[in-house]
């Protein structure tokens, strides 16, 4: 039944409702035989109460409501239309055009409103009878809510009037006392959250839901221990849907719990309005823009308003890519495409006197500690002297503004490429300043999902049955999630005032044992029983715990919550740049790479 269609069967409805209910009024007033000169007026009157019924459901917006979600609103309008077509009885009943008794009016608008709501009710009813019907024939699983608060109530109600993505509500669970025993729509709030594993067992659910939107990474994380304990899969409701995941076609109301979820701390969220006021018309240009990082910060970049952008990047295929996702934002004429290498000069002077960036977000990087170890040159040439051409072309073309992204690998190094980028943080403070260009340096953790990082890779030795292979249970690392790191980037560059390196109060570090544990339990899996977990020692280069400050540098507090700054105490302009690039030009040529690896420690050891 089309809408057209539907308005009309209302309309109808409505009119047969307003005849019915003057009718039984009219019985019921009088308990007995109706007197005639009542009997005279009826049919006046019932015509008076069908019209009117009809022409307030019109005013009050009756005939637009969807009733398959009948809630107040829509109760409040049929209310309305039901007042209006009462009114107009009492009025003629006072011009006394026809012989009509009040308490009829009464006993009327209370069977119309009744009446009309049945009517209405019925798409409801059969939305919450064919979802009972669902759960009779199986094809729903029973499921223990966690939280009995609004969202909860929200879920429930989702729940009894259709089958939300197949579950349906048999318990809830909740931490506050005074809600044990009570009820949230209907369905009994059971016991603590952290018995929920108990729960789940006695009701016999199949899945969990975590419907408190509020919780912190870290009350999250602690919930879902608990949870973890059923061996259930693990759901969240999500009581705003992300935009993005919306235009991508994923519009569910539930998700599956994901490892940036249990972060054991609070995402950091900066005030982004004065990245909107740095970036505002200004071009913007991203090296290595096809990456992890750089694609986020492209994203980000342009969602924050810059005039044009420029996206710089060896890999193709990745430019290709981020491309096709970008064209369905953006129009075309905003960002431009450019392949080339930070390695070579001419290429990068080129893009750079084309599009005379005004800020530059140097991305482009070699981050992979095991492969730098094995070829050690390469991270020496993309990392230092591809940082150096950057560097020298934002000094002569006049950009504003320079941010590296650096790594906390870059604090007392141990593997060439953490020393590769705190070569590249003193070249940023050596350099700051010529041309006139603010340059300044962001540090920060690991980045969870990034190509090659740890998530992937414990999610594909997961698909694969196991091992998951872990370096030691002791090691920690911090952690963050790609929009966070960019964020901070963005926010940085509102700071920047030239030789500065930021970093991000990043919280507790977090052990990459029970990263793998909890990725596991995510899976449905049980650590050590269904996949095992292998621990296969130090690699080389690797440290056990990643620091965020040199013993030389001092933190301080910037305005923004949870953004600091370092400075440091050598004089990092003293740098000599021109023996140490002839040094390792040197060395490129004759193949020592070793000697070269030496070559870079030894310096970073006199600045530090």
């Amino acid at each position: 039944m089309n809408i057209l269609h539907r308005k009309w069967f209302y309309m109808i409805a409505d009119g047969l409702v307003a005849v019915v209910a003057y009718c039984c009024a009219t019985v019921l007033r009088f308990a007995g035989p109706i007197p005639e000169f009542y009997q005279q007026g009826i049919p006046v009157t019932v015509v008076v109460a069908a019209g009117t019924l009809i022409v307030g459901g019109l005013l009050c917006g009756t005939y637009n409501s969807i009733w398959t979600y009948m809630g107040f609103d829509e109760m409040f309008r049929q209310a309305g239309a039901t007042a209006v077509s009462g009114l107009v009885l009492f009025l003629v009943k006072a011009f006394g055009a026809v012989e009509v008794s009040g308490s009829i009016i009464v006993i009327y608008c209370c069977l119309a409103f009744l009446f009309a709501t049945a009517i209405r009710g019925l798409s409801r009813f059969h939305r919450w009878w064919d979802a009972k019907l669902q759960i009779r024939r199986g094809a729903s699983q029973p499921a223990v809510i966690v939280g009995a608060g609004n969202a909860a109530s929200v879920v429930i109600r989702r729940f009894q009037d259709g089958p939300l993505e197949g579950l349906y509500p048999v318990a809830v669970v909740d931490d506050a006392p005074e809600k044990i025993g009570r009820t949230v729509s209907g369905v009994r709030v059971a016991a603590p959250i952290s018995q929920v594993d108990k729960v789940c067992e006695k009701y016999g659910a199949k899945q969990i839901v975590i419907a408190i939107p509020t919780a912190t990474e870290e009350q999250l994380n602690r919930i879902y221990q608990d949870c973890a304990k059923a061996k259930l899969p693990i759901r969240l409701f999500q009581s705003q849907v992300d935009i993005e995941n919306y235009f991508r076609g994923d519009r569910r109301a539930l998700k599956d719990v994901s490892i940036e979820d249990l972060l054991f701390r609070d995402s950091v969220k900066p005030d982004m309005t004065a990245v909107f006021a740095l970036l505002k018309g200004k071009c913007v240009m991203v090296t290595g823009g096809a990456g992890s990082i750089g694609s986020e910060i492209c994203r980000q970049v342009l969602a924050h308003g810059c005039g044009h952008l420029v996206i710089f990047d060896i890999h193709e295929n990745g430019l290709f890519a981020l491309n096709e996702e970008l064209k369905e934002t953006y129009p075309a004429d905003l960002y431009s495409l450019c392949v080339g290498s930070v390695r070579d000069m001419e290429r990068l002077d080129e893009v750079m006197r084309q599009y005379r960036p005004e800020i530059v977000l140097h991305a482009a990087a070699h981050k992979h500690v095991p492969m730098m170890e094995l070829n050690p040159m390469e991270a020496i040439k993309n990392n230092v002297f591809g940082t150096k051409n950057v560097l020298d072309c934002c000094a002569a073309d006049g950009v504003q503004r320079f941010l590296l992204i650096s790594t906390d690998k870059a604090v007392n190094p141990t593997n060439i490429m953490g020393a590769t980028k705190r070569m590249a943080e003193l070249l940023v403070q050596s350099m700051n300043g010529k041309g006139g260009c603010e340059m300044a340096a962001v540090r920060f953790g690991n980045v969870l999902g990034s190509n090659g990082s740890v998530v992937p890779t414990f999610r594909k030795q997961i698909e694969a049955g196991g091992p998951v292979t872990v370096t030691d249970k002791e090691m920690r690392r911090y952690f963050m999630t790609i929009p966070e790191a960019v964020s901070l980037v963005l926010t940085a560059g509102t700071l920047a005032k030239g030789g500065e390196i930021f970093v991000l109060d990043m919280g507790k570090p977090i052990k990459i044992y029970d990263l793998a544990c909890n990725m596991i339990r995510l899976a449905g899996f049980e650590p050590e029983v269904d996949i095992p977990i292998e621990i296969i020692g130090l690699r080389p280069g690797e440290k056990m715990f990643e620091e965020i400050a040199l013993d030389s540098e001092s933190v301080d507090k910037t305005s923004r919550e949870k953004i600091f700054v370092l400075r440091s105490s050598p004089d990092a302009g003293s740098l000599d740049w021109a023996s140490l690039a002839a040094e390792l030009l040197e060395l490129e040529h004759t193949g020592q790479q070793r000697q070269a690896t030496r070559v870079v420690f030894r310096t970073i050891q006199q600045f530090t």
